[in-house]
């Protein structure tokens, strides 16, 4: 595993940010990391990334302990918050970032960044005149300046438009197909599920669930349906055999089923009663639904 740790803790005098973390993430794999404002997560990176030390637990990355100094050279960071000097411009910025960690061919790789984020051509201007989109931008070429095995990224698309989320999923999908393992801070699930092979859920310090997400989106198919003059023989039947049938408060009905060929016999189910079917919708369980599920409320979305 390129990430592990063992019951990670970090305490702030009575507060606890982070309670007994236990993670496992696979090299080349980009894993979710899931949760609220305020749940941990950013603490969680940052004991990780060696910037805080945990109270207790322990854990290792790349294959050395939390903390090892050597391993930073194999990392790429873009942190939730950051804000470069704005006199400098991006160039400037690219290459005091390439001095600080003694990067040998620093041009050919300052190049290689700014094709890879969307910037080439845009590096002379000053960063204090960047867009948003455009500053997120180039953090995450700083972030990627050292080739990194191990990238953390810390909600990398809360800038960026559209176009621009899907150019970030794509960098990282790349990145993925080139053998860095991603690990990934997001509050947009949707991007989460586009592009995650394994998530972990934390909500107030604490991890509620770690799966591969294909399990997660693939357990089961809830089914809408509606339709009018449903005998109540019809009603008790479905209930008998499907234990989630259930009536809703609009008069329409959900059931979970486990596989698609079920909605055919649900539907010979309704002609035979005489009943009226006017929709069948199979709905799959999203991120969104299982985030919803496990913490009880939904998260801001940007």
């Amino acid at each position: 595993m390129i990430i592990e740790t063992h019951d990670l803790t970090k305490t702030y005098g009575n507060k606890t940010a982070c309670s007994s973390i236990n993670l496992s993430v696979q090299e080349g794999h980009i894993y979710g990391f899931l949760g609220r404002n305020g749940a941990g997560k950013s603490t969680c990176i940052k004991m990780l990334t060696g910037l805080v030390h945990p109270t207790s637990g322990s854990g290792t990355v790349l294959g050395k302990p939390l903390g090892n100094v050597s391993i930073r050279a194999k990392m790429g960071y873009l942190p939730e918050l950051f804000r470069y000097q704005d006199w400098m411009t991006g160039l400037d910025l690219l290459n005091f970032h390439s001095n600080l960690i003694k990067l040998k061919n620093k041009e050919d790789q300052i190049k290689r960044v700014l094709k890879l984020v969307g910037l080439e051509g845009q590096e002379k201007y000053k960063v204090g005149s960047f867009s948003k989109g455009m500053q997120q931008r180039i953090g995450l070429a700083c972030a990627l300046l050292p080739n990194p095995k191990l990238l953390f990224l810390d909600e990398p698309t809360s800038a960026l438009d559209p176009i621009g989320r899907k150019d970030v999923r794509d960098i990282i999908v790349q990145l993925k197909n080139e053998g860095t393992t991603v690990f990934l801070n997001s509050h947009l699930l949707s991007e989460v599920e586009a592009v995650c092979d394994y998530v972990t859920f934390i909500n107030k310090g604490t991890v509620l669930l770690s799966a591969p997400i294909e399990e997660l989106l693939t357990s089961k198919i809830q089914l809408s349906i509606k339709a009018e003059h449903v005998s109540e023989n019809l009603f008790e039947t479905l209930k008998g055999k499907y234990d989630t049938f259930h009536r809703v408060e609009d008069g329409s009905f959900l059931v979970d089923l486990k596989e698609r060929e079920e909605i055919t016999d649900i539907a010979s189910a309704f002609f035979s009663d005489g009943s009226l079917l006017y929709e069948l919708v199979p709905q799959k369980e999203t991120l969104e639904s299982v985030f919803l599920k496990l913490v009880g409320e939904p998260i801001k979305k940007k």
